[in-house]
């Protein structure tokens, strides 16, 4: 959705909350923070496809600081925003929708269902599989 300059500054005059959330650094907005913005501001929300306890493992990793782990997770999301079929290694399939956040299947699934030759999506895959080790999903 495109909106227009004055949509757009209406919008955080009017949404003291959506002006709070804006006003906070990135790397220490919660789930819903962004689960709020996203809807507000008309964008996609990726955040609608992870359930409480990923939500909650989002929260965990940005309290600690580990925003690499919380943008394995967002990627996460975004993947499961693209449907209900995706690549996962050696040519398989998978839900990304259905498919639970284990180190494993980061592994098989989700780490090939974003190509990215500069590794960065990789790195942050990584950074998820290591946070999960210590703080695995209720």
């Amino acid at each position: 959705m495109n909106r227009s300059q004055e949509d757009t500054d209406f919008l955080f005059a009017n949404d003291k909350k959506l002006a709070e959330i804006s006003a906070k650094p990135d790397n220490t907005r919660t789930a819903d923070d962004i689960d709020y913005m996203q809807k507000a501001a008309g964008f996609v929300n990726t955040f609608a496809h992870l359930n409480s306890a990923e939500k909650a493992l989002y929260d965990k990793a940005v309290a600690s600081g580990n925003t690499a782990a919380a943008e394995g997770i967002s990627m996460i999301a975004l993947i499961r925003q693209g449907g209900e079929m995706a690549g996962g290694t050696n040519g398989t399939t998978y839900n990304p929708r259905t498919t639970e956040i284990t180190a494993a299947n980061i592994e098989k699934y989700f780490s090939y269902s974003i190509v990215d030759p500069t590794g960065h999506a990789q790195s942050k895959f990584q950074a998820l599989m290591q946070f999960l080790q210590s703080n695995p999903v209720a």
